[in-house]
């Protein structure tokens, strides 16, 4: 079961770094890619099922804000 979670960590994770792709900025790119980096390897030890289905939760929803702020800028 965990293996299918850090799949979707990994997917997660590539649509981020593919989604700043739109970022016009480069250091706000950069800095962007660099803090979610952060989080996904500051959180990488989690082992707890329900915990990581939170973690990713949180993130899809935290980056489809992102998303609709990059959209608009």
């Amino acid at each position: 079961m965990l293996f299918l979670q850090r799949a979707r960590a990994l997917a997660l994770y590539r649509t981020v770094l593919r989604g700043t792709r739109s970022i016009d900025d480069p250091v706000t790119r950069a800095e962007t890619r660099s803090f979610a980096r952060a989080e996904f390897e500051r959180h990488r030890g989690v082992t707890d099922i329900d915990h990581i289905r939170y973690l990713l939760s949180t993130g899809k929803t935290e980056w489809e804000a992102m998303e609709r702020y990059i959209g608009g800028m």
